[in-house]
């Protein structure tokens, strides 16, 4: 499982539902990622996100079923 991601379950169809808990150590860090990078904390987000959804997906693929 992903490290943030703390709940994952099925939803009617082929939607899973994903709750994410940024802790402060992670919000602390895009801080300082986005201030070297020169980024938004906004997009930042955007693309931590985008890479926890990939990560489930994956996790999905590979085990088949979710409880």
């Amino acid at each position: 499982m992903v490290k943030d991601v703390k709940k994952v379950k099925l939803v009617k169809g082929d939607y899973v539902a994903i709750k994410v808990v940024i802790t402060k150590k992670t919000r602390r860090a895009l801080r300082i990622k986005c201030a070297i990078m020169d980024i938004s904390v906004k997009q930042a987000v955007r693309d931590l996100i985008e890479k926890w959804v990939m990560d489930v997906k994956r996790d999905v693929i590979d085990t088949k079923e979710i409880k």
